[in-house]
């Protein structure tokens, strides 16, 4: 799978855990680029880059630590 793959498929994996909270437009998540590029085995520039890649898409919100993954309610 690749990198943007590894991690959106990690973002849907948090989403659906039970301290993702809930949000109008999806699953609110609070996750550190730093940590998601440990989980995914990258450089937390590396996350920023492709969760900017996910924003623009419109698949995700990214503001700090809180991430809204859109649709996974």
């Amino acid at each position: 799978m690749t990198l943007p793959g590894r991690i959106a498929q990690t973002l849907l994996n948090l989403a659906k855990q039970p301290d993702a909270m809930t949000h109008p437009d999806g699953m609110q998540i609070k996750i550190t680029r730093q940590e998601i590029g440990q989980i995914v085995g990258c450089s937390r520039e590396t996350v920023g880059r492709i969760l900017k890649m996910l924003e623009d898409q419109n698949l995700i919100s990214a503001h700090g630590k809180t991430i809204v993954v859109y649709g996974t309610r």
